[in-house]
């Protein structure tokens, strides 16, 4: 797990004057100054959805050949996630591509080999979210006995982040109190009232035991073996605060 980590900036009053309230300008008029310190708050939340991008690659001889063959096997993949239970708006369309395919086989006579079409591919990606990350294991092993045979790539996510970047804000707003108070104390200040709060830039996201589960990390007995882990969610917050000696 990534550590949870503090830094405490002193800055001087003139650079931040202008942006302090009544108060604060008032109170650096008589003497005082200001610290600015950023906190940083982590959580850890087991993820509760997840998002499964499964893709049907078919080749043909030519490019209407090979999407209908693409659109048939994704017609199938759909009809099977939904009998699993997959409910219709959880999926999504997320890339089409039909593209040629070359013959680059070297010449005999040593010559560089042409780039003669032999065929079309044809994939049709899938974005599929998965309601109950314990089905996401059966969901790939359903996708990979109907017809997928490209990708399997899985993001677990925390479906209501913003509590959890709320929870984290807390914790980052402790973190700064505490830095502030390490800060004024190693300088011979007394610690005075917040004057400003900024939140940091985005709260970030990140898993802390992730996984890219392929269809070919299947098991021999068509299993595919998937551990959600947890994600960390982190939030930083700079405060300033008046000090005076």
């Amino acid at each position: 797990m990534k550590p949870n980590f503090i830094t405490a900036v002193a800055i001087t009053s003139l650079s931040i004057a202008l942006n302090t309230p009544a108060y604060a300008q008032e109170k650096l008029g008589q003497g005082a100054g200001l610290i600015r310190v950023v906190g940083e708050g982590q959580i850890l939340r087991s993820p509760d959805l997840a998002v499964v991008r499964l893709t049907v690659l078919r080749q043909a001889g030519e490019a209407n050949q090979a999407v209908a063959a693409s659109t048939e096997a994704t017609r199938k993949l759909i009809a099977a996630l939904v009998s699993m239970g997959i409910n219709r708006d959880d999926m999504q369309s997320a890339d089409f591509q039909i593209s040629p395919r070359f013959d680059y086989t070297a010449k005999p006579d040593g010559m560089a080999p042409s780039s003669t079409i032999i065929g079309y591919d044809a994939r049709n990606t899938l974005m599929v979210r998965v309601r109950k990350v314990t089905e996401v294991g059966n969901v790939l092993d359903v996708a990979l006995k109907n017809g997928v045979n490209e990708g399997g790539a899985v993001d677990f996510l925390v479906e209501d982040i913003a509590a959890a970047v709320d929870e984290a804000r807390k914790k980052a707003v402790s973190a700064a109190a505490k830095s502030a108070g390490t800060v004024a104390e190693a300088s011979g200040l007394k610690l005075g009232p917040i004057v400003a709060i900024e939140d940091q830039p985005a709260a970030t996201v990140f898993p802390y035991a992730s996984i890219d589960a392929r269809l070919r990390a299947a098991s021999a007995d068509g299993g595919v073996p998937v551990e959600t882990g947890k994600n960390v969610v982190t939030a930083r917050v700079a405060v300033s605060y008046l000090v005076a000696r």
